[in-house]
Protein backbone atom coordinates (compact mmCIF):
# COMPACT_ATOMS: atom_id res chain seq x y z
CA UNK A 1 0.00 0.00 0.00
CA UNK A 2 1.92 2.91 -1.39
CA UNK A 3 1.44 6.11 0.66
CA UNK A 4 -1.41 4.18 1.68
CA UNK A 5 -3.63 4.09 -1.48
CA UNK A 6 -6.27 1.39 -1.06
CA UNK A 7 -7.30 -0.89 -4.14
CA UNK A 8 -10.14 1.47 -4.89
CA UNK A 9 -8.48 4.51 -5.68
CA UNK A 10 -8.83 6.23 -2.18
CA UNK A 11 -6.95 7.41 0.41
CA UNK A 12 -7.15 6.72 3.96
CA UNK A 13 -7.81 9.71 6.53
CA UNK A 14 -4.57 8.79 8.52
CA UNK A 15 -2.93 8.90 4.47
CA UNK A 16 -3.72 12.26 4.23
CA UNK A 17 -3.04 13.82 7.58
CA UNK A 18 0.58 11.84 7.29
CA UNK A 19 1.34 12.61 3.51
CA UNK A 20 -0.99 15.69 2.70
CA UNK A 21 1.97 18.32 1.89
CA UNK A 22 3.63 16.02 -0.72
CA UNK A 23 -0.01 14.27 -1.95
CA UNK A 24 -1.43 17.80 -2.96
CA UNK A 25 1.86 19.33 -3.88
CA UNK A 26 2.02 16.47 -6.78
CA UNK A 27 -1.14 17.25 -7.87
CA UNK A 28 -0.36 20.90 -7.81
CA UNK A 29 2.63 20.64 -9.12
CA UNK A 30 0.84 18.28 -12.29
CA UNK A 31 -1.97 20.55 -13.04
CA UNK A 32 0.60 23.34 -13.17
CA UNK A 33 3.09 21.13 -15.55
CA UNK A 34 0.24 19.74 -18.22
CA UNK A 35 -1.36 23.46 -18.38
CA UNK A 36 2.19 24.62 -19.40
CA UNK A 37 3.34 21.96 -21.86
CA UNK A 38 -0.27 21.79 -23.90
CA UNK A 39 -0.24 18.05 -24.42
CA UNK A 40 -3.44 16.67 -24.86
CA UNK A 41 -4.57 14.67 -21.27
CA UNK A 42 -5.26 11.40 -23.23
CA UNK A 43 -4.41 9.54 -26.87
CA UNK A 44 -6.48 6.88 -28.34
CA UNK A 45 -3.38 4.20 -29.80
CA UNK A 46 -5.95 2.06 -31.04
CA UNK A 47 -9.48 1.62 -31.38
CA UNK A 48 -11.12 1.49 -27.50
CA UNK A 49 -7.47 1.94 -25.84
CA UNK A 50 -6.25 5.13 -24.61
CA UNK A 51 -3.21 5.96 -22.70
CA UNK A 52 -2.63 9.57 -20.79
CA UNK A 53 -2.25 11.58 -17.47
CA UNK A 54 -4.54 11.55 -14.44
CA UNK A 55 -7.76 12.49 -15.28
CA UNK A 56 -8.09 15.26 -12.84
CA UNK A 57 -11.62 16.29 -14.38
CA UNK A 58 -14.50 14.70 -16.85
CA UNK A 59 -12.48 16.41 -19.92
CA UNK A 60 -9.84 14.80 -19.31
CA UNK A 61 -11.21 11.32 -19.36
CA UNK A 62 -11.84 9.56 -23.09
CA UNK A 63 -15.67 8.94 -24.13
CA UNK A 64 -17.47 6.16 -23.52
CA UNK A 65 -17.26 5.11 -19.70
CA UNK A 66 -13.91 3.91 -20.05
CA UNK A 67 -12.61 1.26 -17.54
CA UNK A 68 -9.48 2.68 -15.93
CA UNK A 69 -6.25 1.10 -14.98
CA UNK A 70 -4.28 3.44 -12.63
CA UNK A 71 -0.98 3.10 -12.17
CA UNK A 72 -0.34 5.90 -9.79
CA UNK A 73 0.27 5.57 -5.82
CA UNK A 74 0.00 9.50 -5.56
CA UNK A 75 -3.21 10.81 -7.35
CA UNK A 76 -7.08 9.39 -6.07
CA UNK A 77 -9.89 8.38 -7.60
CA UNK A 78 -11.87 11.31 -8.34
CA UNK A 79 -15.28 10.59 -7.17
CA UNK A 80 -16.36 11.72 -10.10
CA UNK A 81 -15.12 7.96 -11.76
CA UNK A 82 -16.83 5.89 -9.23
CA UNK A 83 -19.27 4.57 -11.43
CA UNK A 84 -16.32 3.10 -14.29
CA UNK A 85 -14.41 0.34 -13.96
CA UNK A 86 -11.43 0.86 -11.86
CA UNK A 87 -7.91 -1.15 -11.29
CA UNK A 88 -5.06 0.00 -9.70
CA UNK A 89 -1.60 -0.87 -9.14
CA UNK A 90 0.18 1.98 -7.24
CA UNK A 91 3.65 2.69 -8.49
CA UNK A 92 5.84 5.07 -7.83
CA UNK A 93 6.82 7.41 -10.75
CA UNK A 94 10.21 6.40 -12.57
CA UNK A 95 9.51 2.98 -11.46
CA UNK A 96 7.98 0.28 -12.89
CA UNK A 97 5.10 -1.93 -12.63
CA UNK A 98 6.00 -5.60 -11.47
CA UNK A 99 5.65 -8.34 -14.79
CA UNK A 100 2.93 -9.80 -12.31
CA UNK A 101 1.42 -6.66 -12.09
CA UNK A 102 1.41 -5.98 -15.58
CA UNK A 103 -0.19 -9.33 -16.59
CA UNK A 104 -3.30 -8.88 -13.85
CA UNK A 105 -3.57 -5.30 -15.88
CA UNK A 106 -3.61 -6.77 -19.05
CA UNK A 107 -5.95 -9.67 -18.48
CA UNK A 108 -8.38 -7.06 -16.65
CA UNK A 109 -7.96 -5.04 -19.50
CA UNK A 110 -8.67 -7.58 -22.55
CA UNK A 111 -11.57 -8.82 -20.65
CA UNK A 112 -12.95 -5.31 -20.45
CA UNK A 113 -12.22 -4.93 -24.82
CA UNK A 114 -13.86 -8.17 -25.32
CA UNK A 115 -16.73 -6.55 -23.64
CA UNK A 116 -17.08 -3.82 -25.78
CA UNK A 117 -15.47 -1.11 -22.83
CA UNK A 118 -12.92 1.50 -23.58
CA UNK A 119 -9.76 1.10 -21.71
CA UNK A 120 -8.00 4.26 -20.45
CA UNK A 121 -4.59 3.30 -18.89
CA UNK A 122 -3.27 6.49 -16.93
CA UNK A 123 -0.03 7.24 -14.35
CA UNK A 124 0.69 10.95 -13.82
CA UNK A 125 1.03 12.04 -17.56
CA UNK A 126 0.47 9.23 -19.55
CA UNK A 127 4.42 9.33 -20.23
CA UNK A 128 6.51 6.30 -18.24
CA UNK A 129 4.14 3.68 -16.21
CA UNK A 130 1.23 3.55 -17.96
CA UNK A 131 2.91 3.35 -21.50
CA UNK A 132 4.56 0.12 -19.99
CA UNK A 133 1.32 -1.34 -19.00
CA UNK A 134 -0.30 0.11 -22.57
CA UNK A 135 2.61 -1.58 -24.69
CA UNK A 136 1.71 -4.65 -22.93
CA UNK A 137 -1.65 -4.53 -23.60
CA UNK A 138 -1.28 -4.04 -27.45
CA UNK A 139 1.04 -7.39 -27.97
CA UNK A 140 -2.02 -9.18 -25.91
CA UNK A 141 -4.58 -7.70 -28.10
CA UNK A 142 -2.92 -8.79 -30.88
CA UNK A 143 -1.95 -4.99 -32.26
CA UNK A 144 1.51 -5.19 -32.55
CA UNK A 145 3.77 -8.85 -31.97
CA UNK A 146 5.67 -7.04 -29.51
CA UNK A 147 6.77 -4.59 -26.59
CA UNK A 148 8.66 -2.42 -28.55
CA UNK A 149 6.87 -1.92 -31.47
CA UNK A 150 3.80 -1.08 -29.09
CA UNK A 151 6.31 1.98 -27.66
CA UNK A 152 7.05 2.88 -31.84
CA UNK A 153 3.35 3.11 -31.98
CA UNK A 154 2.58 4.71 -29.02
CA UNK A 155 5.39 7.16 -29.72
CA UNK A 156 4.00 7.65 -32.96
CA UNK A 157 0.89 9.25 -31.54
CA UNK A 158 1.70 10.42 -28.19
CA UNK A 159 5.24 12.11 -29.20
CA UNK A 160 6.58 13.29 -25.40
CA UNK A 161 6.20 9.33 -23.82
CA UNK A 162 9.49 8.67 -22.25
CA UNK A 163 10.10 4.47 -20.84
CA UNK A 164 12.49 4.16 -18.80
CA UNK A 165 15.01 1.16 -18.01
CA UNK A 166 13.41 -0.14 -15.45
CA UNK A 167 10.05 0.32 -17.27
CA UNK A 168 12.21 -1.70 -20.04
CA UNK A 169 13.27 -4.13 -18.49
CA UNK A 170 10.17 -4.83 -16.71
CA UNK A 171 8.19 -5.45 -19.93
CA UNK A 172 11.06 -7.03 -21.13
CA UNK A 173 10.59 -9.85 -18.21
CA UNK A 174 6.54 -9.48 -18.77
CA UNK A 175 7.73 -10.86 -22.19
CA UNK A 176 9.62 -13.89 -21.32
CA UNK A 177 6.68 -15.06 -19.45
CA UNK A 178 3.08 -13.96 -20.68
CA UNK A 179 0.58 -15.64 -22.23
CA UNK A 180 -0.43 -16.07 -25.52
CA UNK A 181 -1.42 -13.00 -26.96
CA UNK A 182 -5.40 -12.93 -26.47
CA UNK A 183 -6.29 -13.41 -30.47
CA UNK A 184 -4.55 -16.51 -30.32
CA UNK A 185 -6.71 -17.58 -27.30
CA UNK A 186 -9.67 -16.89 -29.18
CA UNK A 187 -8.66 -19.07 -32.37
CA UNK A 188 -7.73 -21.82 -29.64
CA UNK A 189 -10.93 -21.28 -28.21
CA UNK A 190 -12.82 -21.35 -31.75
CA UNK A 191 -11.31 -24.59 -32.76
CA UNK A 192 -11.86 -26.46 -29.63
CA UNK A 193 -15.72 -25.67 -29.91
CA UNK A 194 -15.61 -27.00 -33.40
CA UNK A 195 -13.62 -29.92 -32.58
CA UNK A 196 -16.51 -30.59 -29.95
CA UNK A 197 -19.03 -29.93 -32.19
CA UNK A 198 -17.55 -32.53 -34.77
CA UNK A 199 -17.19 -35.31 -32.06
CA UNK A 200 -20.57 -34.91 -31.10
Amino acid sequence: MLLGKNTDGSFPIWALIMFSPFLYFVRTFSMIRRLLSGEEPYTEICEGVYVGGWPSSPDRLPPGNPAIIDCTCEFPRKSKFLKNAYMCIPTWDTRAPQPSEIESAVKWACRKRAQGVPVFIHCAYGHGRSVAVTCALLVALGVVDNWKDAEKLIKSKRPYIRMNALQRNALEEWSKHRLSPMKRNIETDVSSVIDGSARK
